[in-house]
């Protein structure tokens, strides 16, 4: 069993509304010196490049994924705005091939609680995703405005993801670690869940992790680009103290399903812990353990 912790498919509101698809392939640039670094090298992804569903089906079955969790998006004017309800219809038609976490508008505090209320009761929703550092304006994920998110998530058993990295926000400082940690300790019971730990704060998020049994983390292509630096330290800490809270991602369209797959189980994990990074601890986040 494999569970891809966060993929945004090719499908109605991520073609037509958003800034995902297409993709450009790293062939398709004339200088290869502006190649964006987490492109490069990816192999394998046709279904981005043309924004296809079709090509998506095609790739997933021969990606070895079984489950995928489905992270919408609502940041600021000019970037993506998916609707909540298309990303809830993938998980109405495909039940057992996708999860469904609806995206809330950190801006909009009120509208977002709202929000949460209505996809929780209409499709049974398990978590929900943010990333108040693309807001209009960009807030901190320790922002007091964003508590009642919290509260309510925490209320009703919901994972709270957030993207939290040197790509999620004006500035490093909207990825500094110490924000989440006041969050994890407001909230004990809130059950967060972070991509891209924090990348570069690897070692700041991984201390604060150690502290905050609340935080799980799935560094997807931060982990599955080879020689990607700072991803030796969260293989060790998969290894020892976060073996029960790390978890695989793909992070698609940005690294294609197969390569992403291949690359995770090509690093040092030990035997015992690697049924957990790809499917034992999304499976108890998530509830579905058997």
């Amino acid at each position: 069993m494999v569970i891809d912790f966060r993929t945004r498919p090719p499908y109605k509101g991520f073609v037509t509304e958003g800034n995902f698809f297409p993709r450009p392939m790293e062939d398709q640039f004339a200088d290869p010196t502006q190649v964006p670094g987490i492109y490069m090298g990816s192999v394998g992804i046709e279904s981005a490049r043309t924004g296809d569903m079709e090509l998506y089906w095609k790739e997933l079955s021969c990606s070895g994924i079984d489950l995928q969790v489905v992270q919408g998006r609502w940041v600021r004017p000019g970037m993506a705005q998916v609707s909540n309800d298309d990303v809830c219809e993938m998980q109405q038609r495909w039940p057992d091939k996708f999860l469904a976490f609806p995206a809330m508008d950190p801006a909009d505090p009120t509208g977002a609680v709202a929000e949460i209320r209505r996809c929780h009761a209409r499709y049974g929703i398990r978590g929900i995703c943010l990333e108040p550092g693309w807001a209009m304006p960009p807030k901190y994920v320790d922002d007091f405005s964003l508590f009642p998110i919290y509260d309510l998530c925490a209320q009703l058993g919901l994972v709270c993801a957030f993207t939290l990295s040197v790509l999620a926000g004006e500035d490093l400082s909207y990825c500094n670690p110490l924000n989440l940690q006041r969050v994890a300790q407001q909230f004990p019971t809130l059950k967060i869940a972070v991509s891209h730990g924090c990348w570069p704060f690897v070692q700041e998020f991984l201390g604060m992790a150690l502290k905050c049994q609340n935080v799980y983390f799935y560094p997807d292509f931060f982990l599955n680009i080879p020689q990607m630096p700072f991803g030796d330290q969260f293989v060790r800490a998969a290894n020892s103290f976060m073996r029960y809270r790390m978890m695989f991602a793909t992070s698609y369209p940005v690294r294609p399903l197969a390569q992403s797959l291949e690359a995770f189980l090509a690093l040092p994990f030990e035997p015992e812990v690697l049924p957990l990074l790809l499917a034992g601890n999304a499976q108890r986040l998530l509830g579905l353990e058997r």
